[in-house]
């Protein structure tokens, strides 16, 4: 049963009834038909679990077989110490254990494919800052979703200044030649040299 976004246990024989709270002072009551089948003290933290163990089945509690702390510190411990140390706090602060195994299998899960690294760095930021909200797999998923933008946002090439064309003097005892260009046949024929018209014909005189 949930209050104000914190989950109160109720005895499993009355999952999914509806029932009737009532809250004096610190303590809230569940009652089902006027008669109270539950009793606990109001928590202030939200998105937490209280819990009485006599609420919760026995193959509930027997779930070693399944998932367990040392199942999840195992796979932690193939992420990084930061994530170990995260899981651990995910279930110390259970007073039932296995009510944090859902938000641990989650966590890890945030480490498929090349995210490892990114998972490690975002608990170890987690748990190094001084005024924190508690580790869960919401401030997780949080978190790593900043580094990837940060991660995005960083520039990755740098733009090379524009090539510049620097002119080259000719070599001592050569004429520059950069500027000049071809010109056309005229300008090759045989009265070029001398200045005269070109005729298109040679007298006798001219070829001996």
């Amino acid at each position: 049963m949930e209050i104000a976004t914190v989950k109160y246990s109720v005895p499993h024989t009355f999952v999914g009834q509806h029932v009737d709270v009532k809250i004096t002072g610190q303590t809230l009551t569940i009652m089902r038909g006027g008669e109270v089948i539950a009793s606990h003290t109001v928590c202030g933290r939200r998105h937490s679990f209280v819990t009485d163990p006599d609420h919760v089945p026995a193959q509930h509690l027997q779930s070693a077989d399944l998932w367990s702390r040392a199942y999840f510190v195992r796979q932690a411990h193939k992420v990084g110490p930061n994530t170990v140390a995260a899981i651990g706090e995910v279930l110390d602060r259970q007073r039932i254990e296995a009510q944090g195994y859902r938000s641990c299998q989650n966590i890890l899960a945030l480490a498929r494919g090349e995210n490892k690294q990114l998972l490690e760095r975002a608990c170890g930021q987690l748990i190094s800052e001084t005024s924190r909200r508690a580790i869960s797999y919401t401030a997780v998923k949080q978190h790593l979703a900043v580094l990837r933008a940060q991660a995005a946002a960083r520039p990755t090439t740098t733009t090379a200044a524009p090539a510049t064309t620097i002119p080259l003097e000719p070599p001592p005892g050569r004429r520059d030649t950069t500027g000049a260009h071809l010109a056309g046949p005229e300008q090759f024929s045989l009265a070029a040299p001398t200045g005269r018209p070109s005729t298109g014909t040679a007298s006798r005189e001219e070829l001996q």
